[in-house]
């Protein structure tokens, strides 16, 4: 059973994530509880602005502990916010880096007409080229998201799923070496997010 870490760092409720880990993988904590705590996957969650997380981030120090992580083999998993901070820079409330472990910018999903945030079930399409297999099974499957922002990676070669608002294609997974990203939200989407979890946690 691998040893499984949540960021716990004030943004969001993160009680929904440690719930649905636990129905697929017992041995998970609070990063808050022990910093010193070994782990073998470290789940970065989040609602909220890009510049709050990346203030937070500096100031308890966590760009640092969470790149020796990455560097130690340890598979980071952002959801949401959670998968913007994996990015080189935000333009959320201003100018501000992430975690830079995918080259690429989050930015305002530009389109005057549309609404926002984007809320709502919308259903994700995966690519046929992907290294990670197991993403197929949930090919034109409808998960749960909530955002106004969307991550833009340098390398299309990073994107593993993507959804259609309107007529702009935005990334919904996307995934380099150890690091991967999920733009909705799995812990909300009933079974299927449960599922996508589970498979997350075996194959990664």
């Amino acid at each position: 059973m691998k040893k499984i870490v949540i960021l716990d760092y004030g943004l969001g409720n993160i009680r929904s994530l440690y719930n649905s880990i636990k129905i697929v993988n017992h041995d998970v904590t609070y990063f808050s509880e022990t910093k010193k705590k070994h782990c073998d996957i470290l789940f970065i969650p989040g609602v909220g602005s890009f510049a709050k997380a990346s203030n937070i981030f500096k100031e308890k120090g966590y760009f640092e502990i969470i790149k020796k992580a990455k560097d130690e083999g340890v598979i980071i998993v952002g959801i949401c916010l959670g998968m913007h901070i994996l990015f080189s820079e935000g333009f959320e409330d201003g100018h501000n880096k992430g975690l830079d472990f995918i080259n690429g910018k989050v930015e305002k999903i530009k389109n005057k007409i549309l609404k926002l945030p984007n809320i709502g079930w919308k259903e994700i399409k995966i690519e046929k080229n992907i290294e990670k297999k197991f993403f197929d099974k949930f090919n034109n499957n409808k998960f749960y998201f909530v955002h106004s922002y969307m991550a833009i990676p340098k390398d299309s070669k990073n994107i593993i799923g993507s959804f259609k608002y309107e007529n702009i294609k935005i990334p919904s997974i996307v995934s380099y070496k150890n690091i991967i990203g999920i733009q909705f939200h799995p812990e909300k989407s009933g079974e299927i997010g449960i599922e996508l979890i589970k498979e997350v946690i075996k194959n990664y």
